[in-house]
């Protein structure tokens, strides 16, 4: 697909796989440092990639461990050679100066001035040298989601190592459509559409980075280029033998799919990959973050780069984010998680972690919060003592909902949870002595929670409409089996034992003027919001 660079793989033997954990880490470039120093690179505990690999963040990168760790390296390691150099500098001064007495004030002011130089150069030498890495997000909803949140939280650890995240906003490419992935062609959106997600997609981005961060929509520089300049600047560079030969692109092509692909999205990854070298050219961007159905995108910008603007690019790919299922989390699989409270609110946000399996936490705790690994690794430890505590998914729940809905959103989510399986449970009746859970009205944090919409005129104050008929149609179950349950009374509205089969629902048993709080057992519950 990319010549120069398969040709330096097959060159410099880099045919093996190394291994981290379970995760395949392919090198796509020859390392040229010596054994001594990949052994300091490879001990620097503090260098993003070393921790990205830590934490099970890296599924492929264009370059080497060390190279990658190189080039985002801090040059600390310039501390001790420059003050070798100085005291060298400082013996050569002294020997002047008994050599030569006469000429000592003139030598050792051109010293003095030549050491200043050199300190002045060395300390430029000893500051970080930041690098600038981005990745891109097509605003083809109203908000990211939790998929997109392992993209932040790697350009989260770049930025807190001291290097400058690019977020990437999709205004062109999201009207074009990514192929990576799909079998069929994605919807064409409008521009409208995609311009009013921005502004939700940017409070995502800020929520996790902060409002330091530089966003950017590729849609400023592509709208500007007609097709006769895209052609010629940007398709000039790729040839469509490679291109046929991407996966995404063979399996859009298969014999099995007969949808096959457009020229439109056939085209995608030349966008992208002019982004990519806008951004090079621009903000001296030198890394691309992406998900691992990405890798074809990611190294036809490298390969770009290198062609057109004879530099030097790198790209790291991560691992994407699967249910139990092995079934990829996206916003076009329909069952996202998504950033942004008005699709989903922070209790269904918080309640989303609380449900991660034991087996999972590890693993979670490494990737969506920030806490160092040796305490990862001793709550891990104490949670599998009692896990059915779950002390491992409360503290992943209130770390990822404080990083996305800040403390508020804790609180609302906390205070829900309370409300339903609690002790404030007892609140859920229209003669509470409160209509408050901390801060917060009972009707908000019951309009927040999932639950099942029903005519008002149907259900309520309707002698026909009885409870029984109401649980059976909620709950799928035989009428039947609901008469037994009420028999043994197991059955109750907000949290009163339903003992009649021709209790119905009333104006006076609604909570917050909607709801009613169906339950029967512990653990089965409906909410029913009356319209």
């Amino acid at each position: 697909m990319i010549r120069n660079f398969t040709k330096r793989l097959l060159t410099n033997n880099h045919s093996n796989i190394n291994n981290f954990g379970s995760i395949k880490i392919r090198p796509f470039c020859s390392t040229t440092t010596t054994t001594a120093t990949n052994n300091i690179l490879e001990n620097d505990e503090n260098n993003v990639i070393n921790i990205l690999k830590k934490r099970g963040f890296i599924h492929q990168m264009t370059a080497s461990d060390n190279e990658m760790i190189s080039m985002t390296a801090n040059n600390n390691n310039n501390n001790n050679n420059n003050n070798n150099n100085n005291n060298n500098n400082n013996n050569n001064n002294n020997n002047n100066n008994n050599n030569n007495n006469n000429n000592n004030n003139n030598n050792n002011n051109n010293n003095n001035n030549n050491n200043n130089n050199n300190n002045n150069n060395n300390n430029n030498n000893n500051k970080q040298v930041p690098i600038s890495l981005y990745a891109g997000f097509d605003p083809t909803a109203d908000s990211l989601h939790i998929g997109n949140l392992l993209t932040l939280m790697v350009m989260l650890h770049f930025k807190r190592s001291g290097h400058n995240p690019i977020a990437l906003m999709g205004g062109a490419t999201a009207l074009i459509g990514d192929p990576s992935g799909k079998s069929t062609d994605r919807i064409m959106l409008t521009e409208e559409f995609i311009e009013g997600n921005l502004k939700y997609i940017r409070e995502n981005i800020t929520a996790v980075l902060g409002e330091d961060t530089l966003v950017v929509n590729n849609i400023e520089w592509n709208k500007k280029m007609d097709v006769i300049t895209f052609l010629r600047e940007v398709g000039s560079y790729f040839r469509v033998g490679s291109m046929i030969k991407k996966d995404f692109i063979q399996n859009r092509l298969s014999d099995s799919n007969e949808n096959g692909i457009s020229f439109t999205e056939f085209c995608y990854s030349l966008f992208q990959a002019n982004d990519f070298a806008h951004l090079f050219q621009k903000h001296n961007c030198s890394i691309q973050i992406g998900g691992s159905d990405q890798w074809g995108n990611i190294t036809a910008g490298c390969d770009l780069i290198k062609k057109k603007l004879k530099g030097n690019a790198q790209g790291i790919t991560i691992p994407l984010l699967t249910n139990s299922a092995g079934k990829k989390l996206g916003k076009s699989e329909g069952n996202s998680i998504w950033l942004s409270s008005h699709r989903t609110s922070p209790y269904k946000f918080y309640q989303y972690w609380i449900q991660v399996s034991d087996e999972d936490v590890e693993r979670m705790l490494k990737l969506f919060t920030l806490l160092p690994l040796d305490e990862i690794s001793n709550l891990v430890k104490k949670h599998n003592e009692n896990p059915h505590l779950r002390l491992g998914q409360k503290t992943i729940a209130e770390h990822v909902t404080r990083l996305i809905h800040g403390e508020k959103g804790v609180e609302e989510a906390l205070n829900t949870t309370e409300l339903l399986f609690g002790e404030s449970n007892k609140l859920l009746t229209p003669n509470a002595s409160t209509t408050k859970v901390g801060d917060f009205d009972i009707g908000y944090l019951l309009s927040r929670v999932n639950y099942i919409e029903l005519d008002r005129s149907t259900f309520v104050d309707n002698q026909n409409e009885t409870i029984l008929n109401l649980f059976a149609q909620v709950s799928d179950t035989s009428k039947s089996k609901v008469k037994q349950l009420l028999q043994s009374k197991s059955i109750y509205l907000n949290n009163i034992s339903v003992t009649s089969n021709s209790q119905f629902i009333q104006s006076s048993d609604l909570i917050a003027n909607d709801f009613i709080y169906l339950k029967s057992g512990k653990k089965i519950y409906y909410l029913i919001k009356f319209k």
